[in-house]
């Protein structure tokens, strides 16, 4: 009897103990350790690729983060345009991005604007939504002409005009409007754009070009059917597009 009494104590004191590990065990948060693990053989897109497909790229400097919204400087629009200042979410507890904790770092910013801050940051699925400013990634946008390319200095009917705006690296369409008419009309159709300074082999109607540039003022007195604009920067995509 009294070995049955200690035995009964000495199973009950075992469990007392795992109990509470038992608890804290499932009390503890479950990391996701493979949710950020890219597939077996993938590989992140390129810069080109992921230009092509975000509306809004740019290179900035981290200046405070919070929880999954980051401040950001902004040091230059490489496409898209927008403040100098972006509060910019959808990092670390909430994503992939979970390396970003401390102010400081240069980025290349993938992101789009839902017409209020914060925007949305835009991934490449397990990679993540970030490239760091690096000579390789620098290597990549420079061949691309989205840095270190010098701008076209072609006179234009509208030099004398005030510059309004700037447009950064934006796909349009070549639209002829009329005999020696042209026009630039972007993907999303929200944006009309006469160029005074449009190259002659550019004239093709359907061609996809990026382009950059400054629109110019248009008088109260006048009336346009487009965006009085001067070419800065432009270069053919892809093949004429009916």
């Amino acid at each position: 009897m009294l070995n049955l009494k200690s035995s009964s104590r000495l199973l009950l004191g075992i469990i007392g103990l795992s109990l509470p590990i038992s608890i804290t065990l499932s009390l503890s948060p479950i990391q996701p350790v493979y949710a950020c693990s890219p597939a077996p053989g993938s590989k992140p897109a390129t810069i080109s690729q992921r230009v092509n497909t975000t509306p809004i790229v740019f290179q900035g400097i981290v200046k405070r983060v919070k929880e999954d919204t980051l401040t950001i400087k902004v040091k230059r629009y490489l496409k898209g345009n927008g403040p100098e200042i972006v509060n910019l979410k959808g990092f670390n507890l909430t994503s992939c991005d979970n390396f970003i904790q401390k102010p400081g770092g240069n980025f290349i910013f993938f992101a789009e604007n839902q017409g209020t801050q914060p925007w949305n940051a835009v991934y490449d699925g397990a990679f993540g939504s970030v490239r760091v400013w690096n000579q390789e990634t620098q290597k990549e946008l420079s061949q691309l002409g989205l840095i270190g390319k010098k701008q076209e200095n072609s006179k234009c009917a509208f030099d004398n005009r005030k510059t309004v705006e700037t447009v950064k690296n934006q796909v349009g369409r070549i639209q002829r409007i009329h005999d020696t008419l042209y026009i630039i009309v972007t993907e999303d159709n929200q944006g009309r754009f006469a160029p005074c300074n449009l190259p002659n082999k550019f004239k093709q109607d359907g061609l996809m070009i990026r382009f950059s540039g400054d629109v110019k003022e248009i008088y109260p007195t006048e009336r346009w059917a487009a965006t009085l604009f001067k070419l800065t920067d432009y270069k053919v995509v892809n093949t004429v597009k009916k």
